[in-house]
C-alpha cells in the first residue's frame, strides 16, 4: 500500500496560534475567499486542515518576500 498523509484537523484556536488571525478576520477572510474554509465535523463544530493553513501562511510569506525583493 502506498504511503498516504493523513489529514490532522485543527481548532479554531490553533489556526489563530498559527496564523495570529483572531476569530473576526479569520472569518471575515473565509467570507472573501482568501483562507481555507473549515471541515464540519458535528452539528456545530468545525476544524480546519493543517496542511491548509500552513499553505496558507506559507502563500503570505513568499507574497510579502516578493513585494519586498521588488521595491
Amino acid at each position: 500500500m502506498a504511503d498516504r498523509t493523513i489529514p490532522i484537523l485543527i481548532p479554531r484556536s490553533r489556526v489563530s496560534e498559527i496564523t495570529g488571525l483572531q476569530r473576526s478576520a479569520l472569518y471575515d477572510r473565509i467570507a472573501r475567499g482568501d483562507f481555507p474554509k473549515p471541515v464540519t465535523i458535528g452539528s456545530a463544530a468545525v476544524r480546519w486542515v493543517e496542511a491548509e493553513v500552513i499553505g496558507w501562511v506559507q502563500r503570505q510569506i513568499d507574497a510579502s518576500r516578493a513585494q519586498s525583493s521588488s521595491k
